[in-house]
């Protein structure tokens, strides 16, 4: 009778261990060892500089504590200065000339239709990553029109819809989050999620100087300092559509008004986005009670900016400034999926990037859109050749008419305008009067 060879248990100790780190074998969850959580987060109408890591002017704790563990884009630029168009940008990765959202939803466009919504042949990120095994939710600020087909790349669906583009308090936005992520916490499966979550703030500053006209108010105005591009502004060396839409407007109401109205204005804006910054802080807490953080890509950025009183400019219009086409972009990378040390990235950055950088976490494609994927510039690998040059379009205000194209690269900013004057600046002989 033939004899049973006798096996080490040292050595099945060693098998065992070997199958344990074979693929599907490990005791964690997919999302724990191969694809993040993600979470990206916009603001609305917040500039570059608003944002207290950049500008102590503002406060803005939440924000500046995950830039302290994040990367910084430092020059991270939106495809449109204007919500629809830009937000069509974020969320399919494609310039609004190749979306058809080439002005807010409702305005008109070159034909005189009306732009009513981002067409169903476009897929927005949510319709690539829930097939692929995402948890996906939409929560807050859409502006690209009915939703439709869209829809069905969310499993959690909160969307703001209305005529002007939102219709829940960002407070209750928030609540939506939180519901979210603690749901995923205790998901049995333990899948990835990807929450997009959209607020207003600091859009909403809106509500000074539309109706009723502005007033001094003390307490906002106290300890403000306007631009010195506030000073130094001459518009008569600059397009005649810029004192046409502080003249006729938006800005009609802040016109020739003396600096209690605008550094009231300032005031306002920077309560704006201590509102978002509270909002945010919120969340990022939630995902470090729930232990989510280690796992979650999160991204921070806003849809545009907004002048700010620089200038003498106010909300967003026809214009090519560093205002409103530069915004935040924080981006937060887990050190399991290759995160590197804390740092201030000065690469140009465009908002078509976030989707194929996204994709590229996820496991997906990244050939998607007309952007390119952030990860290996996150993450440390080399290859990835540092963009040159952004571009950026404008087409229209309301039923006004104006398109101009941007060109920005180190030294120079070329401003199109199919309407009246070009503008041609040297961003480093004179940066702060016409960049800022």
């Amino acid at each position: 009778m033939p004899r049973t060879p006798r096996v080490s248990f040292s050595r099945i100790l060693t098998v065992c261990l070997m199958l344990f780190m074979l693929p599907g074998c490990s005791r964690e969850t997919d999302s724990e060892t191969s694809r993040p959580n993600i979470l990206l987060v916009v603001s609305d109408q917040q500039h570059y500089q608003a944002f207290g890591a950049v500008d102590s002017f503002f406060s803005t704790p939440s924000l500046d504590a995950l830039a302290s563990e994040s990367t910084l884009f430092t020059r991270a630029f939106v495809t449109s200065p204007q919500c629809s168009p830009s937000r069509s940008s974020i969320y399919t990765g494609y310039y609004p000339h190749k979306t058809g959202v080439v002005g807010n939803t409702g305005s008109i466009d070159a034909a005189g239709r009306r732009i009513s919504r981002l067409d169903d042949s476009f897929r927005t990120i949510g319709e690539y990553l829930k097939p692929a095994g995402y948890v996906t939710a939409y929560v807050g600020k859409w502006h690209l029109g009915d939703v439709g087909r869209h829809a069905q790349g969310y499993d959690t669906r909160v969307f703001s819809t209305v005529k002007g583009g939102d219709s829940i308090p960002d407070r209750e936005k928030t609540r939506h989050a939180l519901a979210f992520l603690d749901a995923m916490s205790s998901d049995p499966a333990k899948r990835p999620f990807a929450l997009f979550l959209n607020y207003t703030a600091p859009h909403t500053i809106y509500g000074y100087g539309i109706k009723p006209p502005p007033r001094p108010i003390a307490a906002l105005k106290k300890n403000v300092h306007l631009p010195e591009s506030f000073y130094a502004e001459d518009s008569s060396e600059k397009p005649a559509a810029q004192t046409l839409y502080m003249q006729k407007d938006n800005g009609r109401l802040f016109y020739d008004k003396g600096e209690d109205i605008w550094k009231t204005y300032r005031g306002m804006y920077r309560e704006k986005v201590k509102d978002f910054d509270r909002e945010l802080g919120k969340v990022l807490d939630s995902l470090k009670a729930h232990d989510l953080l280690k796992n979650t890509l999160v991204i921070v950025t806003s849809d545009h900016g907004d002048m700010d009183t620089h200038h003498r400019l106010v909300f967003k219009g026809p214009f090519g400034y560093e205002q409103v086409i530069r915004v935040p972009l924080v981006v937060h990378v887990p050190k399991r999926f290759g995160g590197k040390i804390p740092r201030r990235e000065n690469t140009f950055t465009v908002n078509v990037d976030l989707l194929p950088t996204i994709l590229d976490f996820a496991g997906l494609s990244p050939e998607v859109g007309d952007g390119s994927s952030l990860k290996p510039l996150l993450t440390g690998n080399n290859g990835q050749t540092p963009a040159t040059k952004v571009i950026g379009e404008y087409y229209n205000k309301q039923k006004w008419v104006h398109p101009l194209r941007i060109i920005r690269t180190d030294k120079y900013k070329y401003i199109n305008h199919l309407i009246g004057m070009d503008e041609l600046y040297d961003l480093e002989s004179d940066p702060e009067r016409f960049t800022i």
